[in-house]
């Protein structure tokens, strides 16, 4: 079986993957856009992405490229997520005269409060994942570069954890979902089944969003989230995703069957199991 997940190794995306899928092949990509390609494409029987952040938010490039691809939903992973300052060795004691912060855009964004606060005018580079930023700092042994992302980025790459935890909040909690064409199940412990609809409005007139709404409120049915994207068209022009905790059927079903009447475009793609592992928080 083969998994991809956005990589090099160490990343919180594959701290995600190897909980679930342990022994199985894991595959780096450089980019979310990459990854979700190659699993478009067959190239992966599934594939792991980070979809929202306790402290940022839904992961955009991430929900532009499903609503784009309609890939299946098997699964989701919600893992603690912990964000660390990282030096090369050579600079342990000298890490507060470092000139550049590299990371992924959602680390640097979850560490923001920290890096205005220590490094107001330090220049800060947007990379591919956390764990690239890592990479960066590890074959530039002769520059003063810091990167931020999980622990396990920084034994990977052979680095220095200087400062601790520098996320915004604590409590901080990255969910991912595991996509791919067949169902699979795993031994982690286990949170309520959830599903997931893509859909837009058939027509702009007031009350559209609430007639869609309504219909969830008439079975008793508990919305997790709502968004809205662009859909790269022409401007006021929209998608919506909608999670859900699964609803018995037949209310799941009559939902679909709803909505489908009153001329939504609607694609559910996922009905799965959530799953939240007990892994150290880094």
């Amino acid at each position: 079986m083969k998994v991809g997940y956005l990589g090099p190794r160490g990343s919180f995306t594959y701290s995600a993957a190897v909980n679930f899928f342990k022994e199985e092949t894991l595959l780096p990509y450089e980019s979310l856009t990459a990854l979700l390609e190659a699993q478009r494409k067959g190239a992966l029987d599934y594939c792991v992405v980070p979809i929202e952040n306790t402290i940022e938010g839904s992961v955009l490039p991430t929900l532009d490229v499903i609503f784009q691809t309609l890939p299946t939903i098997q699964a989701e992973i919600v893992l603690p997520i912990q964000q660390q300052l990282m030096v090369h060795p050579a600079h342990k004691n000298a890490w507060r005269e470092i000139e550049l912060i590299c990371s992924h855009q959602q680390a640097l964004a979850q560490s923001q409060v920290f890096i205005m606060n220590h490094f107001p005018t330090v220049d800060i580079e947007q990379i591919g994942s956390t764990a690239q930023g890592a990479q960066k700092v590890a074959e530039n042994p002769d520059k003063k570069y810091a990167a931020i992302g999980p622990k396990a980025a920084a034994e990977q790459f052979g680095l220095v954890v200087v400062q601790e935890n520098v996320q915004s909040i604590s409590e901080n909690e990255t969910r991912f979902w595991v996509l791919g064409e067949n169902a699979l199940s795993s031994i982690l412990p286990k949170g309520p089944n959830k599903a997931t609809i893509l859909f837009d409005l058939a027509s702009d007139h007031p009350g559209a969003l609430y007639q869609c709404l309504e219909i969830f409120a008439a079975e008793e049915i508990n919305l997790t989230k709502i968004e809205s994207r662009t859909q790269k068209t022409k401007l006021g022009e929209y998608f919506f995703i909608i999670d859900f905790v699964t609803p018995k059927e037949p209310k799941l079903t009559n939902v679909l069957e709803k909505l489908a009447r009153q001329q939504f475009k609607v694609t559910l793609i996922g009905d799965y199991p959530t799953y939240l592992p007990k892994v150290r928080k880094s």
